[in-house]
């Protein structure tokens, strides 16, 4: 129903509720229809069904089980079918050509840069110790997360050790050590995480070590640990993450970019957020994954959650 009954987007109440322009005008037209009116700039989350002039439909506050969201969207199609047909038909709505965006709230990922996509999972152990998938009863707590990383062109480059050979070993840049750790070894799997402070950083111990060098290929292997933690005492912190990680990278030297970008952390993850609630108790095993974002897959573009301060999150 979502792909052929709707035309389905997608967008960040965060930017949305915020911004000066005529897409930020319409989609709080549109939400202000509802109960979340965003009164003192509070938020307007939701999925809205409804129509190209702007009249709600249907609406629910956050993504539900499948027959939840089922019977919304049975809803917004029967209050489609009590318009009249005149609204109904095609061309009864003209919809302008956006003529200026408020670039304060437009992110577009850097050029000439590389996007990482990110899954975040919560893990468990099975009867005979191996990691399996966890369950969760909080949300999509039992789903996998879904963000990107955003490098520069300077970033990546920087992963590019000059005249490498086998078995050199460099330290990974601390900028992009940084972003990774601070931004991205998060739990988001239940909702919208509090990011890593600089000071939470207690190690962060990140490596590349070629392991091929040819002319045409350079072949690396990420490894390192890292703990953040709330507190300098990792015992003592309400919220800390202590994770291994490990991958491997490939980068063309002919056509000078990264076409494997595999990468997983996996360790213990306790605490939660003020909108991450529902933990489960105790230190529980949490694993994320990085690799190359599909550009054609249509999503590449969306920004990295923590890109709402995009300064920060670029900081160099």
């Amino acid at each position: 129903m979502a792909k052929e009954e709707y035309v389905p987007v997608t967008g960040d109440d965060w930017y949305q509720r915020r911004r000066e322009d005529a897409e930020g005008e319409f989609f709080r037209r549109v939400a202000n229809q509802g109960p979340r009116k965003g009164d003192g700039g509070g938020t307007r989350q939701g999925i809205y069904m409804f129509t190209a002039s702007g009249k709600l439909l249907a609406y629910k506050n956050a993504g539900q089980a499948p027959e939840v969201m089922r019977d919304v969207l049975r809803q917004g199609l029967a209050e489609w079918k009590k318009l009249p047909a005149a609204q109904r038909r095609p061309g009864a709505v003209r919809v302008e050509d956006v003529d200026r965006l408020d670039r304060h709230y437009v992110r577009t990922p850097p050029a000439g840069g590389l996007i990482l996509s990110v899954f975040a999972r919560a893990l468990d152990r099975d009867e005979h110790g191996a990691l399996c998938d966890a369950s969760c009863k909080v949300g999509g707590g039992n789903e996998a997360s879904r963000d990107h990383v955003w490098l520069t062109e300077a970033d990546w480059k920087s992963l590019v050790p000059a005249d490498a050979q086998k078995g050199d070993k460099i330290a990974l840049p601390r900028r992009v050590a940084e972003r990774i750790a601070r931004f991205h070894l998060i739990d988001n799997t239940r909702g919208e995480p509090p990011f890593w402070r600089r000071e939470d950083i207690r190690t962060l111990d990140l490596g590349l070590t070629v392991a091929e060098a040819t002319a045409d290929r350079l072949r690396l292997r990420l490894e390192g640990s890292a703990l953040l933690a709330t507190d300098p005492d990792a015992s003592r912190a309400e919220r800390g993450y202590d994770a291994r990680l490990l991958g491997y990278l490939s980068f063309d030297r002919a056509r000078q970019r990264f076409d494997h970008f595999d990468v997983v952390a996996v360790g213990q993850h306790w605490g939660e957020g003020t909108y991450t609630r529902g933990a489960r108790p105790g230190r529980t095993p949490l694993g994320i994954a990085f690799e190359l974002a599909a550009v054609d897959a249509g999503d590449a573009n969306v920004p990295p959650q923590a890109a709402r301060e995009l300064d920060a999150y670029l900081a160099q």
